[in-house]
């Protein structure tokens, strides 16, 4: 059985934003995120998605995706925020993306961080 380990020092005390942004010289942008996570995960989702989408004339697609497109089945407060997200891109950044290639950049982020090169898979050949 493993042990829990808890902090049980005295906690710092929260840093002022308003006393860093002075000291760097920085100015407040009105966003606000409400998540642990992001304004980071929403930067570096914003570079994969410049990186990666071109346009030919008609919607921007995603360098890399294939050209049919899969059904996915999403949990409605799922789409909903990525419906938000993409909806924030457009407005605040520019960044003409759909929802489902949100969902798509999010699924290729998590599934990259995956190692499945020990996972051993019958193959389709052998099983017609």
């Amino acid at each position: 059985m493993k042990k829990i380990i808890k902090e049980s020092g005295p906690t710092q005390r929260p840093i002022n934003s308003k006393l860093v942004a002075k000291a760097l010289s920085a100015e407040d942008t009105g966003i606000q995120i409400d998540t642990k996570r992001g304004p980071i995960s929403l930067f570096s989702l914003r570079r994969f998605l410049v990186d990666r989408l071109y346009s030919t004339g008609g919607r921007p697609k995603l360098k890399g995706t294939r050209k049919v497109r899969n059904k996915i089945s999403f949990f409605d407060e799922d789409w909903e925020k990525l419906k938000a997200i993409a909806g924030y891109y457009k407005e605040k950044e520019g960044i003409n993306v759909s929802s489902s290639q949100i969902a798509s950049a999010l699924i290729h982020a998590e599934i990259s961080k995956i190692d499945t090169s020990k996972i051993k898979l019958k193959s389709r050949s052998a099983s017609k």
